[in-house]
Parts: C-alpha cells; sequence; structure tokens
C-alpha cells in the first residue's frame, strides 16, 4: 500500500517528520492516545466530543483519517510526504505502529516511524491524473495508482544515479 501524509498547513512539519524519521497527525485536540477506539464509530464519537457542532461529513472525514493512521497503515506500506507547496516528496517506508506521545513537541502526539527512502522527488515526474489524486484535500489517504508512482519515482531515481555517473 502508498499513503499520503501531510507534514500540517503549508507543510509547516515537513522538516520536523524528516529530523525524528516519523510521521504524525498534524492536528489541534485529540490529546490522548487512540489505542482505545478500535472502530470508526468510537472515533467517530471522539471527532464529535473533541470537534463539538460540525458537519457529520467533517466528522466522517476525520474520523476516518484516524482509523486509517492508526489502523489501516501497515509496517511496510509507503508513504508520500508532500512539502515546499506540493512541489516536492519525500518517499518513505512506514517502520512503527500508532504511537502516543504525551508531552510530543509541536503539540505532535499521535506518531509513526518511518524510514526515508528519498526526500526530494519533484511533481513534475508525474502525469496530471497522479497530480491530481496526490493533491486531494485531506491530510492522510491512500494513494491511487501505487505501481505507477512507484515505477515512476525509480525511473526517476534510476535515472539521477546515471546523470551522477556520467552515463547519459
Amino acid at each position: 500500500m502508498m499513503w499520503v501524509c501531510r507534514a500540517g498547513q503549508k507543510s509547516i512539519y515537513a522538516e520536523y517528520y524528516f529530523k525524528t524519521s516519523k510521521i504524525y497527525i498534524p492536528w489541534d485536540g485529540f490529546r490522548h492516545s487512540l489505542e482505545d477506539y478500535k472502530n470508526r464509530q468510537e472515533l467517530k464519537e471522539l471527532v464529535k466530543d473533541e470537534k463539538g457542532d460540525v458537519a457529520r461529513t467533517s466528522i466522517s472525514n476525520w474520523s476516518g483519517q484516524l482509523f486509517t493512521f492508526c489502523y489501516e497503515m501497515k509496517v511496510g506500506d509507503y508513504v508520500l510526504i508532500p512539502f515546499n507547496h506540493s512541489r516536492n516528496y519525500a518517499l518513505a517506508k512506514i517502520s512503527g505502529e500508532y504511537h502516543f506521545t504525551e508531552d510530543a513537541e509541536y503539540g505532535l502526539w499521535h506518531s509513526r516511524n518511518i524510514i526515508i527512502l528519498h526526500n526530494s522527488i519533484p511533481n513534475s515526474i508525474f502525469n496530471q491524473s497522479i497530480r491530481y489524486s496526490l493533491g486531494a484535500y485531506r491530510t492522510i489517504f491512500k494513494a491511487r495508482d501505487e505501481v505507477e508512482i512507484l515505477a515512476v519515482i525509480k525511473k526517476h531515481i534510476a535515472h539521477r544515479k546515471e546523470e551522477r555517473c556520467g552515463f547519459r
């Protein structure tokens, strides 16, 4: 699987993600472990309690992303981290389960360990359809066309290695 995990509005936490080798839920609130919430309905109730009177679609959206981060993302899955106004991506692999930290910096209480594989993948290598799909509004979501995305990234990386070695 391949996921996209944004690093806060305007990628404000991107450097912190790279420095700590973790991805986070970069939202205000939810300042307690989510391990006890085992299904989407329980997370919907949490979002209602946390966010108050908001639209049902917002509640479903937030609870779905929380569930994805805690339970659907798996160790070994790939994750794309957009930064620089989504002009570049980092490709990482998830290396740890969901974790809650009580005294986390910047209020980033919810995390997963990652291994950064490549940290400078330009958006321009993808076709228009992929760029649109990666530009979805959500903070955390499953990437469509993951096989094609990985193939394009692999080709880009191989091309860069050839350039550095003088082959071309």
